[in-house]
């Protein structure tokens, strides 16, 4: 049977219908209701927000409730406060207890009106999901974060920092202000260092910028590069832009993560997640960028004071060296000359001790020759003949030995003379030899000599310092 004019409505009569039960249901009735924000737009010559209320399961995310939403002038002025003392954009994501209205309209259908929205519930809400992950990561990860006191020690924190930041992993976005701003500054350094930075392009925002991050990660190590850091950077913007350093994947590959990781996300108030798992946290790029560069400039301090640290130890003991050096030569000098001394003295009493001996023989033979002449005048020619052969071959001995004697006197004195020019620390030095000395003082005696000490090697040409790594005996047998 077809409905006649008097059976049916038009859609008209049955939106008044609609429209009068809720008027009768929702006149005068506002709700306190918690929501997830989806679908946000923002008109702001004409101060509204259009979204979306959604509801949604834990574990699928899947909406359970949806309800379309707007804010008026009033409401978006209750928004504008929200943000400012949350320091969070009323956006996409984000959930929020919100004073709302219920209203219908026969063209636009049924929606809800926000009149104010909680800003310590918001507030709470995300505080609350942070302790939460810090706890699960705490529970989940035993081997790798411990909390102590209000920090949170991390493998990634215990790793140590190289000497020297150079090679560098970069993830982040290049089309950044962040980006842009930490490489200039590597760039620009007053130190002219320079730089091996290698980018690994990533979202850091946005609905799936956590596994965008956390497979980043992942390339850095399967890279198999020997980075000194991976360096996180993110410019600045609202909390919700950052709310993806607070998940709890990302945290945990930071934690664990291999290679020192340095954060610069544009955090200038808050601290995420993130940070407290990585080895060195700062508020900004640029702010990593000094760091690196301040970490390179400490290291090159300490090089250079152990270099002027070197350069004066090594004057020092260059200066006590030649101190020595110049007292031994006095030394020896006047120990040459004093041999010489007495050398000198012994020929000149060897050669009164001759002349005294020449005298006696002299004498015995004047009374030889006195007897012989006596002699020769009772004797034949033949004996006085023979005598005075005789005489001549003495007189030839004494020559003999006379010049035998000065002789060996004079190769004596030749010979303590060269072995004093060999004594002289010159020529020591000149035959291979060398002298040991510890902190200026020449060692004489080898058994005072200490394993990992310090000496100090005299050669001709150098002076070379030197650690005893081995000290043995030496075999008497064996060749030198």
């Amino acid at each position: 049977m077809l409905p006649t004019e008097h059976t049916y409505l038009r859609l008209s009569e049955l939106a008044l219908k609609i429209d009068e039960v809720f008027r009768r249901q929702f006149a005068s009735e506002v709700y306190w209701v918690v929501g997830e924000i989806s679908g946000h737009k923002f008109y702001g010559g004409q101060a509204r927000h259009y979204f979306e209320f959604i509801e949604k399961t834990e574990r699928a995310h899947d909406p359970v409730a949806k309800f379309r939403a707007v804010a008026w002038s009033s409401g978006s002025e209750s928004i504008r406060l929200f943000e400012e003392v949350t320091r969070q954009k009323f956006t996409n994501g984000i959930q929020v207890l919100a004073k709302v209205k219920v209203e219908y309209h026969a063209v636009h259908g049924l929606s809800l009106v926000l009149q104010e929205v909680d800003q310590f519930f918001t507030l709470g809400n995300l505080e609350r999901q942070r302790l939460e992950i810090l706890q699960r990561l705490l529970a989940e990860n035993p081997d790798t974060i411990v909390k102590q006191a209000e920090d949170y020690l991390t493998r990634n924190k215990s790793l140590p920092l190289a000497a020297v930041l150079q090679r560098l992993a970069v993830v982040g976005s290049p089309n950044s202000e962040g980006f842009v701003d930490f490489m200039h500054t590597l760039e620009n350094n007053e130190f002219n260092y320079r730089f091996s930075c290698d980018l690994y392009q990533t979202s850091v925002q946005g609905t799936f910028a956590e596994s965008e991050l956390v497979q980043t990660m992942v390339s850095v190590y399967e890279s198999g590069k020997s980075y000194d850091a991976v360096v996180i950077i993110r410019g600045g913007g609202a909390r919700t832009d950052f709310l993806v350093f607070d998940t709890y994947r990302l945290a945990r590959a930071v934690a664990r993560f291999p290679i020192p990781v340095i954060t610069g996300i544009g955090h200038h108030k808050d601290v995420s997640i993130t940070d407290m798992m990585a080895h060195t946290s700062t508020k900004t790029p640029t702010k990593a960028a000094e760091l690196i560069i301040s970490h390179n400039r400490s290291f090159e301090n300490e090089v250079l004071n152990l270099q002027r640290d070197l350069v004066i130890r090594t004057q020092k003991i260059l200066a006590a060296a030649d101190t020595e050096i110049q007292s031994s030569k006095l030394l020896i000098v006047d120990t040459s000359r004093r041999l010489l001394r007495a050398y000198s003295d012994g020929l000149a009493d060897s050669r009164e001790g001759l002349k005294a001996a020449f005298k006696a023989i002299l004498n015995q033979q004047r009374m030889a020759l006195q007897m012989i002449g006596r002699q020769l005048s009772s004797q034949p020619l033949l004996l006085t003949q023979k005598r005075e052969a005789d005489l001549l071959r003495i007189i030839a001995l004494l020559r003999s030995a006379c010049q035998v004697s000065l002789l060996r006197q004079s190769e004596s004195l030749i010979q303590a003379d060269r072995i004093i020019r060999v004594m002289h620390p010159d020529n020591v030095l000149k035959k291979g030899f060398a002298i040991l000395s510890r902190q200026g003082k020449i060692i004489s005696d080898d058994t005072e000599i200490k394993l990992n000490e310090l000496l100090t090697v005299t050669t001709e040409h150098f002076q070379v310092d030197t650690l005893v790594k081995n000290k043995r005996e030496k075999d008497e047998r064996s060749e030198l």
